[in-house]
């Protein structure tokens, strides 16, 4: 065990106490989780106090737990992202890109059936292409990305896409899931979705903006879970207009604070932490009237009730 640095307990420097090893953490206990070991993780700091960083459950694959997968066909798309907003664990997100832009990324790909794979996955909208064009402004294509390591296989998005019908559930293999994870690792190369795509007073839009993918997915809730799905959205809108330093959450005992805290995973890029069933609204005016006394009046928090609160 190492040792734990002495620290004065002042007001000074009260906030600059470690709280945890993070690439520590998500090198050893992560990685020793992600592989079956934890029962042979050494008695240490850092696990003892059960902290866990944020945004760890991005580490959490999924992929194992159901059948299937959702397809995506742009043919059918007509990016009104209902899909998006539907799903609990972040598994499915869109991107728009110019068409120049894309071209740039694909010119990077030597292999032509690769090239063409990605190419396919982009298709032109009214909503982000005709729109844009009739007003004599270069229109976008757009896309819909599945992360197969976060997909639980609910099918929530393709209930929300109906009658569109650019979504479809077909059977997991060992190919189909090479080819989205290659197809998801090229979406996240590709740079964020211009900003004058995004129409800030619509939630699907909000999607769009990195500042928003606040809720990272890997919690261990139920499949289809609608709680899930409403405090991610939740995040992302505050997120969206406040900004991540700008939020945090507390959460009463329940469902939501279970499955964004089984060890050592957690969903969140923000600050959240939990008190029993009933003391959330007490644990929350006492973090209040502390940020209130830093001069963080500004910082919006949540409070999220849980099972009896």
């Amino acid at each position: 065990m190492k040792d734990i640095p002495a620290a004065a307990p002042s007001a000074d420097n009260l906030d600059a106490l470690p709280l945890v090893d993070i690439d520590k953490f998500n090198t050893e206990v992560i990685g020793a989780y992600n592989a079956g070991l934890d029962d042979d993780l050494e008695a240490d700091l850092d696990t003892a106090r059960s902290i866990i960083p944020a945004g760890t459950g991005a580490y959490r694959d999924f992929s194992y737990i159901a059948p299937e997968i959702p397809f995506y066909d742009p043919a059918n798309c007509v990016g009104c992202m209902e899909c998006v907003i539907e799903c609990p664990d972040t598994a499915i997100l869109g991107k728009v890109v110019e068409k120049d832009t894309l071209e740039q990324e694909l010119d990077s790909i030597s292999d032509p059936i690769e090239k063409a794979t990605f190419e396919s996955r982009f298709a032109e909208t009214q909503k982000y292409t005709s729109t844009y064009e009739s007003k004599g402004e270069e229109g976008g294509l757009f896309g819909i990305f599945i992360d197969p390591t976060k997909c639980k296989g609910c099918a929530e998005c393709v209930e929300a896409c109906g009658d569109h019908q650019a979504l479809s559930m077909i059977p997991k293999t060992e190919t189909s899931l090479n080819q989205f994870h290659r197809t998801w690792n090229f979406y996240n190369q590709l740079p964020d979705s211009p900003k004058r795509f995004i129409n800030e007073r619509l939630l699907t839009d909000m999607m769009l903006e990195p500042k928003s993918l606040l809720y990272v997915g890997g919690a261990g809730s139920c499949m289809g879970c609608g709680e899930a799905t409403a405090l991610r959205m939740m995040v992302a809108a505050t997120g969206f207009f406040h900004g991540a330093e700008n939020m945090g959450m507390i959460a009463s005992t329940g469902c939501n604070t279970v499955y964004t805290s089984t060890y050592p995973y957690n969903p969140y890029v923000i600050p959240w932490a939990n008190s029993l069933f009933e003391n959330g609204p007490t644990f929350a005016m006492g973090v209040r009237s502390r940020w209130n006394q830093k001069g963080w009046q500004d910082k919006k928090l949540w409070v999220v009730g849980g099972d009896g609160a």
